[in-house]
């Protein structure tokens, strides 16, 4: 049955809303939106993702023991919506029921990678999807400084055309990523004439308080600084510390004497060193510009440290009080768009939401990355099917999940990251491998020719069994053996086993720092 949405349009029945959603999971086209003057506006829907079966799809381990292992899915459609239980079940969810879901929460973080494509198209569908049910949040972006919210009020009462908004954004230098990337939801935005805000400390306030801290922001900016700056909790205290110290080891320029880099997870979901092919999810880049991002002038490691850590908390700080704001104006929920380091686990934006509105109820949604189709596999893997790699997230990573599958990501630097001297020569931005999980180890899918990785002996077709002691059965084993060895100036050995060895394994080693 139609039912009327109110804004722009209020009192007109709008019985395309389903047909919006369906149009974003199944294909791109112009649906017709409620005008000013009684007519229809057109507006660009997302391009396709493809929508799954209405009928849940209940998924269980194939083996006994951790539920994590030996697991074997169906080949999900991108843009599927489901929940994972701590055993590891997958139960495929009816964007509906999802929306619903959705409508019982104050908060909906919508958390993304931000070059994938993908994860995009399937905010956009989130958004539609609580269209349907006669819900009208408001949308909040960490892309967006909070002085651009001028433009995007201008934007929300009709007066800036889609196609003008990443000029007078002026997007190419306040975020920097492709803009059509996050077209579909702007779309629906536009559409739906949806309040938008931005939610971030603007640029230039971060880089200065990556460079001379807090006391050194100019009184005119003073006023885009959060009422508080929430520390981060200790466990993504210990997180953040071992990636600084990563990432600093890297900034000395010893990357070519064999220290391991990963993605720049702001949870420890990514693999040391990894440009991930399937099962877990790249937490997306905290960065207020990719192109520019702010860096600590080095003092002490430990001075540059507390600085990298009170950027990051200014960003999420920022970002939390602001929804807030947004809630207590807008009256309704609110679904805010984030980088996935952001949202996972509920340590960035969410628990400062938390602490700043406690009766808040939020609900965190991630993309799980799984592998490409089995015919877009490497030649490494056999072309053998890519389901049986598709272990599944992380429960307590968040409360629901869409399928996308793996986009190649270059690596970002993180803001507040320190500048130190390049020791000898330019560093190399990871380990070189391309990896893919699956049940017994991580299997090597690509060497790049000349990096780390092809020094230390490793082979395409190589299944890595263990760093150090540890047994690899998820990435996130690799990312924080590889942390902490070279937070500690310590070698890191994988032991592998080549395609062609039933039983022989050998042992490679990466120098660490000394």
């Amino acid at each position: 049955m139609a039912r009327p949405i109110g804004g722009r349009g209020a009192g007109v029945f709008l019985p395309c809303v389903p047909l919006l959603l369906l149009v974003l999971l199944a294909g791109g086209c112009a649906v017709a939106r409620p005008s000013d003057s009684g007519g229809t506006g057109r507006a660009p829907v997302a391009a396709p993702v493809t929508a799954a079966s209405n009928a849940p799809v209940t998924v269980t381990a194939t083996t006994p023991g951790d539920a994590r292992m030996g697991m074997t899915t169906p080949r999900l459609p991108d843009g599927t919506l489901l929940t994972v239980a701590a055993s590891g079940e997958i139960r495929t969810l009816d964007p509906a029921d999802a929306a619903r879901q959705a409508l019982r929460h104050d908060y909906i973080l919508l958390g993304e990678s931000h070059t994938s494509a993908c994860d995009h198209r399937a905010q956009a569908a989130f958004i539609a999807a609580m269209l349907a049910q006669g819900a009208r949040p408001a949308i909040g972006f960490e892309m967006v400084p909070r002085d651009g919210q001028p433009a995007l009020d201008e934007f929300s009462r009709g007066a800036t055309p889609l196609a003008k908004l990443p000029d007078t954004l002026d997007w190419g230098k306040t975020w920097g990523y492709d803009f059509e990337l996050y077209k579909p939801v702007f779309a629906v935005a536009d559409w739906a004439r949806l309040p938008v805000h931005g939610l971030n400390v603007p640029q230039r306030v971060v880089r200065q308080v990556s460079r001379g801290g807090l006391e050194s922001v100019a009184e005119a900016d003073r006023a885009w600084l959060p009422p508080s700056i929430i520390a981060p909790a200790p466990e993504q205290r210990a997180t953040l510390t071992a990636i600084f110290r990563e990432h600093a080891a890297m900034r000395a320029g010893r990357v070519g004497q064999g220290a391991v880099q990963g993605q720049q997870p702001a949870a420890p979901t990514t693999a040391t060193g990894v440009s991930p092919a399937a099962p877990t999810v790249p937490a997306a880049t905290p960065s207020p510009a990719p192109s520019a991002p702010p860096s600590v002038p080095m003092g002490s490691t430990d001075e540059a440290l507390e600085r990298f850590l009170l950027v990051q908390s200014l960003w999420d700080s920022g970002m939390a009080h602001q929804a807030v704001r947004v809630r207590v104006a807008h009256g309704g929920p609110v679904v805010i768009l984030a980088g996935g380091g952001h949202v996972e686990f509920g340590w960035g934006i969410a628990r400062r939401i938390r602490l700043l509105d406690p009766d808040a109820r939020v609900l965190l949604v991630m993309p799980w990355r799984i592998a490409p189709d089995a015919e877009g596999a490497s030649p490494a893997a056999g072309n053998r099917p890519a389901a049986a790699a598709d272990a599944p997230p992380d429960a307590a990573q968040a409360d629901l999940f869409w399928v996308c599958r793996a986009e190649p990501e270059p690596p970002r630097p993180m803001p507040g990251m320190p500048v130190m001297p390049d020791g000898g020569g330019p560093a190399r931005p990871r380990l070189g491998l391309l990896l893919q999980q699956e049940a017994d180890g991580a299997r090597v899918q690509q060497v790049e020719p000349g990096s780390v990785a092809e020094r230390a002996g490793f082979r395409p077709g190589d299944l890595i069994l263990r760093v150090g002691d540890r047994v690899v059965d998820s990435m996130r084993v690799l990312h924080e053996a590889g942390a902490a060895a070279v937070a500690a100036g310590q070698d890191v050995r994988f032991t592998v086993r080549g395609p062609g060895d039933a039983d022989g394994e050998r042992v490679l080693t990466v120098p660490g720092l000394k």
